[in-house]
């Protein structure tokens, strides 16, 4: 798969970007939204920021809006080159293409979230049904609930559905090894790396039973699509039995924003990739390696949309390309 330099932006200095990867999400319109921190004067502000080849706008959140600047935001894709910024489970912010406030909204239901103790997750929610998108939540650990978010933009309103998790029978956990594991507790949904709401169900990515993936490394890694009672409906791509494989492994699976494929990020750099990323298309199960444009080799694909992609080059360069077939 080769990438073409179409176009770069720049970000500001001292940007930290370590929440992009997850935020970041092509609307229709092709650009990209994220979510980076940046350091102006010894202070840290979170930046809602959107990109497209003319260049960079933000929107600025303001104390009151964040916890703390590290705190989890997600990023809905809600159409009409708009966004609505889930700050916080009480609020949601919606952004058009000027990064311009359009309305705020309360949440309800936040008040049962917050009694089983969830949190948002930096993440994206992409695609709608019946009125209502799709949430990973969870710990700064790991997110493994799931929580339609239903948004009126019309009437003004938001509102939580009820959280439901994915079935844990039908996921290779496997705790080989590990002497901490207290196999007589009840089973617990996987770690989801992302989902995304799209007409032919929900689709997520797993990545393994274990929070501490940098520690211990992966069990296993799946892609699913699943039913709305957390039951597994089609199971598009497994891979298991890491745990008694030498050392560690472990993937962060991305589903891109057309819903044709997913971004594997491998969380080593041992293995036959050597920690690059590759895709893996829904059409024929197939993982194809990426060909970066000159200069970018060490760039980060964040994410696709009809045959066009965006990188991150780690440092203060996002870089829009054409996606085409080698």
């Amino acid at each position: 798969m080769k990438l073409s330099l179409v176009a770069e932006v720049s970000l500001p200095e001292g940007v930290d970007a370590f929440h992009l990867p997850k935020t970041a999400l092509v609307a229709g319109d092709g650009a990209l939204w994220g979510v980076v921190n940046v350091k102006d004067h010894d202070e840290w502000e979170t930046w809602i920021v959107r990109a497209d080849r003319e260049g960079l706008s933000h929107h600025a959140l303001s104390a009151s809006d964040v916890e703390d600047v590290f705190s989890g935001q997600v990023i809905v894709d809600v159409g009409g080159g708009s966004v609505a910024v889930v700050l916080s489970t009480d609020a949601v912010r919606v952004l058009d293409a000027a990064c311009s406030v359009v309305a705020d909204h309360v949440i309800e239901g936040a008040h049962e979230l917050r009694q089983a103790e969830l949190q948002l997750t930096p993440s994206t929610a992409r695609g709608e049904r019946g009125g209502a998108y799709v949430l990973r939540l969870g710990s700064r650990f790991g997110a493994r609930t799931l929580v339609p978010l239903r948004i009126d933009l019309t009437a003004g309103l938001a509102s939580w559905g009820t959280p439901f998790g994915l079935d844990p029978s039908a996921y290779p956990v496997d705790r080989y090894g590990s002497d901490d594991f207290d196999g007589n507790g009840d089973p617990t949904p996987p770690i989801v790396g992302d989902v995304a709401n799209f007409d032919g169900g929900i689709l997520v990515s797993t990545e393994g039973s274990n929070e501490f993936v940098l520690r211990y490394g992966a069990d296993f890694f799946t892609v699913d699509r699943v039913n709305e009672d957390g039951s597994v409906a089609e199971r598009i791509h497994e891979q298991f039995g890491w745990k008694r494989m030498p050392g560690k492994h472990g993937w962060q699976g991305r589903i891109t924003s057309d819903g044709d494929a997913v971004i594997v990020t491998p969380v080593f750099s041992s293995g036959e990739w050597k920690g690059k990323q590759r895709i893996l298309s829904f059409a024929d199960g197939s993982f194809e390696a990426l060909s970066m444009p000159r200069g970018a080799s060490k760039s980060t694909l964040l994410d696709v949309r009809d045959g066009r992609a965006w990188l991150f080059d780690g440092r203060t360069r996002l870089l829009y390309c054409d996606l085409s077939g080698e």
